[in-house]
Formats: C-alpha cells, sequence, structure tokens
C-alpha cells in the first residue's frame, strides 16, 4: 500500500480546491526598455478582490474594477504600474512582506543596438524553491520526470496522464527522503553539540523509517516533536536534552515546512511578455503575434529553476534614414566628380 504524505498532500490538496480565480501577470515592453505591469484579477466578489497576489502591490499602482459580464456577479480587477526598468520592478519586490518574500524571482529587460536593428531581451527567473536539497535531485528524478513536472512535455493522453502521476510521485517521494535526511542530520548534530556520554549519534540512522513516518503525519508541526519522538524511539531520557540547544534545533526546519506548505498551496497564475517588434527567441510553448505566455505553478518551479525568456527584433527607421542619406551623398559626391571630369 502505497504512503500517503499527508506533509505534503494536503497542501496538494487544498491547492487543488483553492483555485476559484484567475490572474494574469503581464509585462508590455517598450521600445526604450520601459515596461508596464499589468496583473488581472477574475473572480467573485470575495476572491477577486483579495491581495494575495503573485507581486507585492503598494499605493502607486493604479486599480481599476468592473463586473465581467460573460459570468454572474463576476468582477475583474486590474493593477497597473509603470517602470522605468527592471531594478525598479526588483526593489518592489525585495519590499514584500509576505512569505512570498522567501522566493528567489529575477527579472532583466534589456536593449542590445545593433544599428539597423535593436533587440530587446526579456528574462524572468523563478528560482527552484524546495528547502529540502540533502539528498541530490538527479538520484530521484530524470530530466524526463522534470519535463512531466514542469509541463513543458504537455499531457495529452491517458497514457500521459500516468507519467505524469508517476513523475509527481517521485517528486513528493523526493522531498520526503530529504527532508527524512535533515531531520537525521539535525538531531545528529545536536547530539554532538551536547557531548553527553549517554546519547550516541551514531544511532540516529537506526530510526529513518521512523522519522520518514512521522514526517507522513500531522502530528509532527513543531520541532520539539521529533526530540519527544526520539525519545521514545530509543528509550532513553537523556535525549529530552536535546531541547537544551540553542537556538532550537528545529527551528530553522519549521521555516521550511511552513514555507512548503504556503508554496504548494500558492495559486497558479498566467504569465506574459509582450515586447515590441518582432519576436525572435523564446522558450515559451505560447506565441501569438508579439505576445508569448507562460503558466506559473508550484511544481514548475519546486525542484529547478522556471526561466521565462523572450527576444524581439526592432528596426530602427532612423538608421535606414541616415543610411540612405549617406548613400545619397556618396552618389551625389560621384556625379558631381564625373560631370567636372
Amino acid at each position: 500500500m502505497k504512503t500517503r504524505y499527508l506533509f505534503l498532500g494536503l497542501a496538494m490538496l487544498i491547492m487543488a480546491l483553492s483555485a476559484c480565480r484567475e490572474i494574469t501577470v503581464r509585462t508590455t515592453v517598450n521600445n526604450d526598455g520601459t515596461f508596464v505591469r499589468m496583473i488581472t484579477v477574475s473572480g467573485d466578489s470575495n476572491e477577486a478582490f483579495k491581495m494575495d497576489l503573485p507581486y507585492p502591490l503598494d499605493t502607486s499602482w493604479a486599480m481599476t474594477s468592473k463586473k465581467d459580464t460573460a459570468g454572474k456577479e463576476k468582477f475583474i480587477v486590474t493593477y497597473t504600474k509603470h517602470f522605468r526598468n527592471s531594478q525598479e520592478l526588483e526593489a518592489e519586490i525585495g519590499r514584500d512582506t509576505s512569505w512570498k518574500k522567501q522566493l528567489v524571482r529575477h527579472l532583466d529587460i534589456r536593449k542590445r543596438f545593433g544599428f539597423f536593428y535593436s533587440y530587446i531581451e526579456y528574462k524572468e527567473v523563478y528560482s527552484a524553491a524546495n528547502p529540502f536539497t540533502l539528498l541530490p535531485l538527479n538520484d530521484h528524478l530524470s530530466p524526463e520526470d522534470i519535463s512531466w513536472l514542469t509541463r513543458r512535455h504537455p499531457v495529452q493522453s491517458p497514457s500521459d496522464s500516468v507519467k505524469s502521476k508517476a513523475a509527481e510521485d517521485k517528486a513528493l517521494d523526493y522531498i520526503v527522503a530529504s527532508a527524512t535526511a535533515e531531520v537525521e542530520k539535525i538531531l545528529a548534530d545536536g547530539i554532538l553539540k551536547l557531548n553527553d556520554a549517554r546519547l550516541d549519534a551514531k544511532r540516529v540512522p537506526e530510526f529513518r523509517d521512523s522519522i520518514r513516518i512521522a514526517l507522513t503525519t500531522d502530528k509532527m508541526k513543531e520541532g520539539v516533536s521529533f526530540i519527544d519522538a526520539y525519545r521514545r524511539w530509543t528509550g532513553n531520557p537523556a535525549a529530552d536534552r536535546l531541547k537544551e540547544v540553542q537556538p532550537p534545533l528545529f527551528r530553522d526546519f519549521e521555516k521550511k515546512t511552513k514555507f512548503l506548505e504556503n508554496l504548494l498551496m500558492m495559486e497558479e497564475f498566467h504569465a506574459e511578455a509582450v515586447l515590441p517588434g518582432l519576436i525572435t527567441a523564446t522558450n515559451s510553448s505560447s506565441l501569438s503575434g508579439n505576445r508569448v505566455s507562460w503558466d506559473l505553478f508550484p511544481m514548475a518551479f519546486l525542484l529547478e529553476d522556471y526561466p521565462m525568456t523572450a527576444e524581439s527584433r526592432v528596426i530602427n527607421v532612423w538608421a535606414f534614414i541616415l543610411t540612405g542619406i549617406v548613400l545619397l551623398g556618396l552618389v551625389i559626391l560621384l556625379v558631381i566628380k564625373s560631370l567636372k571630369k
């Protein structure tokens, strides 16, 4: 019988049930490299106006709202702000006070000059967010598994669904195994720090299976629970001394667990980039005119960095005019010289 991962499964279930609004983040880049970011939220009155959004907002954003004619009691709320460069937006993201501050996100928009053409480069990256990385990822998941998880390999048939689900199970197996290894390390490090002859750090791996099972229950919310459990497993009252270690042994582990829970409950949203000129390169599988798009969801950037890139080419009309004037001047000069001869 397959283990049910309450450690992660509950958060995944909540995430699946909470998708009751649609969020689109559109970045419209201008010829000079400045850009406008627009966040659009569609949902009922209870959801559309919630400020729990992919990026932090303040009073400098313009907000508009209207009723959605396509759905009864539905609203469309739009937030808009102009940025002179990507550094301005990154600074604003850095002021985030929500749990999303722990997400590592970078945006880089550049203009590259090429005389006849200029090139606009757009790159936004969500860094891998899994907080439990003690074990090597490649030992548990293959590149193909990652493709299924991130939807780079689309699910188009029942057999694809089976492969996608298998990849998800492997990902959860990996995270639980890595979290188990981290608990082992925390307990062993704590014992070594105490330097108590009654405690032996070499015994900790004996209880690996017990730690793993403990992680699949909802009774291990606090790190001290692992210390209590370790005392029971070993029958050694001296294990209680692990509670004396400062800072508390499981302080960081608790933060990681809370972050992972928040991450897996994060709403999926649609990201778009609209670039001037002709799109010449992108890693998006969705291209429409000069607009490219991606779907952002927890599994997309849980285990690996998730880059969103695009490049467009803009014609420098002035360069062609200037070149034409120069060529015309040269022709006239040659004609004059020829007439003089």
